[in-house]
């Protein structure tokens, strides 16, 4: 009899234990779904054009945002370390194409030592300078 009700306890623990197991194990993974892909209404990163040929520019105004090097920097014009082309000195914008001649360690250089013609736009300020000769007023008529 003793045996007995020591064989039921002991398959009663191993059964209630079983079941607090499985409560206690929870869900490894996230249901539903997930928040991975949400990033399809992101504002434009307003990249172009934003001066133009003939256009008044003061040292440091964007003149041309870019992803890559699509136009160069020419006279008076820097380049941002994200690309983006900026005026070094005031002036009025000249915008040209022109053949590209690529220096040694450049990729471009061996299809321009093949023959290839690149052509780029650049880039240009050309400095505004101020009157040279000024106006003295020596009497009064």
């Amino acid at each position: 009899m003793f045996s007995l009700l020591k064989k039921v306890q002991s398959d009663f623990f191993r059964l209630n234990n079983s079941i607090l197991k499985q409560s206690v194990c929870w869900a490894s993974k996230k249901a539903g779904t997930t928040s991975r892909n949400k990033r399809k209404n992101t504002p434009g990163k307003a990249r172009g054009w934003k001066k133009y040929e003939g256009d008044y520019v003061e040292p440091g105004m964007i003149l041309f945002r870019q992803l890559g090097l699509k136009v160069y920097p020419g006279e008076n014009v820097g380049c941002g370390k994200d690309l983006t082309l900026f005026a070094l000195r005031p002036g009025r914008v000249m915008i040209s194409q022109e053949t590209l001649s690529p220096y040694p360690h450049s990729p471009l250089y061996p299809a321009v030592q093949a023959g290839r013609i690149f052509k780029k736009y650049f880039f240009h300020v050309l400095p505004i300078d101020p009157p040279t000769g000024t106006f003295k007023l020596v009497s009064k008529i």
